[in-house]
């Protein structure tokens, strides 16, 4: 079953190469979403690599309804009673401490267990900038999305994010469907003004890519909101996961194999951090309900920038004589 909503929006650039890609893809991959569009929409996010040793930046989106997660909180409630009893989170960093080393395999086998699209973006540093005459052209132009003096890379980094909302939004949600949206707090995203111009931005985004003028209401707040329900911790300790481990095995996972579909055995090797190990075993069976799906942009070997969209799954007869994930 088709769930993606493609779009053709030649201005929006590198997503629209995505929604190409993931256009193809689905073609071929038919369970490659779940679909999302039934009721309130709610969607966590988190994001890696924005530190200096990074070779790319990651951006990671769940997205769900509402009724399917009130049909997880019991078995998110059953988890914490068991592995995580003094409420301390679940994320990526912390996953080093014994208790949370504990309850990592079971944490995932819990998210595996919720209706929902784990989508994340993988940028490789080489790509440069997604805006056509730099960040601070752009900023001049949409004055009302952009604090005054903010620098060129926190331009850069909230175009991108709400770019990447606004795909989302194209590609996985009705235009009548109301959404609330739980974004990391970081420093792009640490006022009332920053907030309020970031949903601005997302929303001209959104118009640009589906046209649509009379959209249901998006709620936006981030997880230093205060009065949050327990359970957003947890729905945004799973992007959080994502994002880290898939920043892990950047080195490790296939780009372009001259070919619209390919399906490629990956081999982790030496080195490779048991957090991001355990991330791709665990995706790579199955492993429930979640469907994640990793975008990835990068230069090919001629220099072009180019779109991919993978999956991880299960070797099959077609696959067996290629190495396990």
């Amino acid at each position: 079953m088709t769930v993606w909503r493609a779009f053709d929006v030649p201005l929006a650039g590198y997503v629209n190469l995505f929604s190409e890609a993931i256009e193809v893809t689905e073609a071929r991959v038919t369970d490659l979403f779940w679909p999302v569009d039934d009721g309130l929409q709610v969607i966590t996010s988190d994001y890696s690599g924005q530190h200096r040793e990074a070779t790319h930046e990651v951006y990671s989106f769940l997205i769900t309804t509402k009724s399917a997660l009130e049909r997880w909180l019991p078995l998110r409630k059953a988890f914490r009673d068991r592995w995580l009893p003094d409420g301390r989170r679940i994320s990526f960093k912390q996953l080093r401490e014994p208790m949370r080393r504990r309850a990592y395999p079971h944490f995932l086998d819990l998210a595996g267990s919720l209706p929902a699209n784990l989508v994340t973006v993988m940028i490789d540093n080489r790509v440069g900038s997604f805006v056509e005459g730099g960040p601070q052209a752009l900023a001049s132009v949409l004055d009302d999305c952009f604090v005054p003096g903010a620098s060129s890379g926190s331009i850069e980094k909230i175009y991108r994010l709400g770019l990447f909302v606004a795909m989302i939004q194209a590609g996985l949600r009705r235009e009548d469907q109301p959404s609330l949206w739980i974004s990391d707090h970081d420093e792009t995203l640490d006022s009332f003004d920053k907030r309020e111009r970031f949903g601005r931005l997302a929303t001209y985004l959104t118009f640009g890519l589906t046209g649509r003028a009379n959209s249901a209401e998006q709620s936006f707040m981030t997880t230093e909101a205060k009065d949050l329900p327990d359970w957003v911790e947890d729905l945004a300790s799973i992007p959080d996961i994502a994002a880290g481990a898939c920043a892990s095995l950047s080195s490790k996972l296939p780009l372009f194999m001259r070919q619209k579909t390919w399906a490629v055995g990956i081999a982790y090797g030496d080195g490779i951090d048991w957090r991001a190990k355990t991330f791709g075993d665990w995706l790579s069976a199955p492993h429930g309900l979640l469907r994640h799906v990793l975008l990835r942009l990068a230069p090919d070997g001629k220099g072009d920038i180019r779109a991919s969209v993978q999956k991880f799954a299960r070797r099959s007869k077609a696959t067996e004589a290629l190495p396990k994930l």
